[in-house]
């Protein structure tokens, strides 16, 4: 049987299994802003899997992620009950924020000490963010599912 053959039974066994379009087009919007001229910010620290497991539920915990680039960092508190994360940009500096891959698009400042708040996509979609800092530099962080 050829790869062909195979893809087209597969698709015929499981024909309702595409990904809902709001997926798509969040993984599609991830990608939308990354340039060359763009610095990556790579998460460093992720509390979900550097700290012991505690003896909460899951869904009422902190998680804390740090994501470092050359110059720049962001730390963030989220909170996945409430479907928010509280940001803090080390230096601190004021900044837009925007968080890519969610439709509508969501775009926050943060003042002069670095601190902004955030909404976040439903649950299941992935998180990132496209910081334009003052002095024009655009800063991307990579995907992290919340």
């Amino acid at each position: 049987m050829t790869d062909d053959e195979l893809a087209a039974e597969l698709a015929a066994a499981f024909p309702d299994l595409r990904a809902p379009r709001e997926v798509t087009e969040a993984a599609k919007g991830l990608f939308t802003w990354r340039t060359i001229d763009a610095e990556l910010a790579a998460l460093v620290e992720d509390s979900l899997v550097d700290e012991e497991p505690a003896l909460t539920r899951a869904a009422d915990r902190l998680r804390s992620v740090t994501f470092e680039g050359a110059d720049t960092a962001v730390v963030l508190e989220i909170d996945a009950g409430a479907r928010r994360a509280v940001g803090q940009l080390d230096p601190a500096s004021a900044a837009t924020i925007e968080l890519t891959g969610s439709d509508p698009r969501v775009t926050v400042t943060a003042d002069g000490l670095g601190r902004f708040i955030l909404p976040l996509p439903p649950a299941g979609t992935p998180l990132a963010l496209r910081l334009q800092l003052p002095d024009g530099r655009v800063v991307v962080t990579g995907p992290l599912a919340v």
